[in-house]
């Protein structure tokens, strides 16, 4: 439903990449993440060792899969990935205070991430390497038969999703016209996006993973 596209102002993401060396953590919030902000530097740099000694945190396997992808360690994905976990992470690894982190994520992003871990004495810069844009063209007509026989579920994967389909489809009429359909939620981030429109998912992944999500929708699989 959407679309990762260049931010819409790059001055600072190039900035970042040319100053990484001034950095001591850089924190990847998703595989989209990884690719952008990979396009970019590669543009300034030859390899990866432009990264020099900075360590790496990834939120979720994807993110991490993406840069050990790369040949990269990883040295934090926390448990569960939520804002506060990734915060308790890295300060378990050491104290936070005066500690330079790059933050990179979409254009549009949840601020409690950068405030606890500025809480913590960290001084954060909050980049965005990427943005998100609603899908428009519907080639296999899926939209239109979504608005018209509605379906059994619709699963929301981030916050960004959750903005873009309702901006499309208005996701409280929706359920308004197809009472039976129900909708899945990959964890709690998302899960603020949808009570922001007064939707509560009807089921809410204990691992907030793709594979989680997906186990959310069987019974067995622990999500009801």
């Amino acid at each position: 439903m959407y679309q990762a596209r260049s931010p819409t102002e790059t001055t600072p993401l190039v900035e970042a990449i040319a100053g990484l060396g001034a950095y001591d953590w850089v924190i990847f919030t998703s595989a989209s993440g990884v690719t952008a902000f990979f396009e970019y530097m590669f543009r300034a740099y030859e390899d990866v060792r432009a990264l020099g000694g900075v360590r790496l945190a990834a939120v979720g396997p994807g993110t991490a899969a993406r840069l050990r992808a790369l040949h990269l360690r990883v040295d934090l994905v926390p448990d569960e990935y939520v804002a506060a976990e990734i915060a308790k992470g890295m300060a378990a690894l050491g104290s936070l205070e005066n500690i330079r982190i790059l933050l990179l994520r979409a254009e549009v992003a949840n601020p409690e991430l950068p405030r606890l871990l500025e809480d913590q004495g960290a001084i954060v810069d909050d980049i965005a390497c990427y943005r998100t844009v609603a899908e428009t063209e519907d080639p296999g007509r899926a939209g239109t038969r979504l608005e018209a026989e509605g379906a059994d579920w619709v699963t929301f994967a981030s916050g960004s999703a959750v903005t873009h389909f309702h901006a499309r489809f208005d996701l409280p009429r929706l359920r308004a016209r197809h009472p039976a359909l129900k909708v899945a939620s990959i964890g709690p981030e998302t899960s603020k996006a949808l009570a922001a429109l007064g939707v509560t998912p009807d089921v809410e992944a204990q691992r907030h993973t793709f594979e989680g999500l997906a186990d959310a929708l069987v019974p067995s699989g622990g999500g009801q």
